[in-house]
């Protein structure tokens, strides 16, 4: 069903009445332009409407850029399933991939997302299925609130790094580490040297799975002397 955006008819047809629109209609059209397009005008021209009518559903630029960030972020992580019999490790990893790959999918448009903004309620369905797993397991919600917490910190930071890494010729870490070692002893710098000269593939699913192995064993040690 198409979202309005008043719930009580207003006297007469105002701007955005007149105009006929709908949330969902202005997100399609959003989301047909590349992000480096997306203006309230370029927007309002692909709807065949007057921007004045865009501005009464949703203000201005950042609110629009907000909402389809929103929007495509919702759409892909509310898909994300956390199996009922699953173990709790396993629901982490789940997790995590669903809400990294959710991330990326937003592309250019992630910096407009609210950080710790839950979206939409349809989203909050995997939230809520690992929160579950961690008290089974034994940890009380506070603690479960701080696990979560970290994991998702680690998963936004992955998949921010991931898309910073797509704007530019060659992953910035080793390039910046080069940048800084060229200006200093190399010899006091044995291990630096030596990352610089060979650096691992930080951005790769490699590193996610990494990262999240490391969070898992943490917690099942938190998880054990809960126990």
């Amino acid at each position: 069903m198409a979202r309005q955006v008043e719930d009580t008819p207003r006297a007469g047809r105002g701007r955005g009445n007149r105009a006929g629109l709908d949330l969902d209609q202005i997100v399609a059209a959003a989301r047909s332009l590349a992000p480096g397009e997306i203006t309230m005008q370029a927007v309002a021209e692909r709807l065949g409407v007057d921007p004045k009518a865009l501005n009464h559903h949703v203000g201005n630029r950042e609110n629009l850029l907000r909402l389809l960030a929103r929007e495509t972020f919702s759409v892909n992580f509310s898909a994300v399933r956390i199996a009922t019999q699953s173990r709790w490790e396993d629901a982490c990893r789940t997790y995590a991939v669903g809400l990294v790959d959710s991330l990326i999918a937003t592309g250019g448009l992630v910096e407009h997302l609210p950080p710790g903004d839950p979206a939409v309620p349809r989203t909050l369905e995997p939230t809520e299925a690992l929160l579950a797993k961690w008290i089974e397991a034994g940890l009380d919600l506070g603690t479960a609130q701080r696990a979560l917490v970290l994991l998702t910190s680690i998963c936004v930071a992955f998949a921010r790094d991931v898309l910073q890494a797509e704007q530019e010729a060659e992953p910035p870490r080793p390039r910046i580490l080069r940048e800084v070692l060229g200006a200093q002893d190399a010899t006091r710098f044995e291990n630096l040297a030596r990352i610089s000269a060979a650096p691992a593939d930080t951005y790769s699913r490699e590193q996610l799975e990494f990262s999240v192995e490391v969070f898992v064993r943490g917690a099942q040690a938190l998880v054990a002397s809960r126990a």
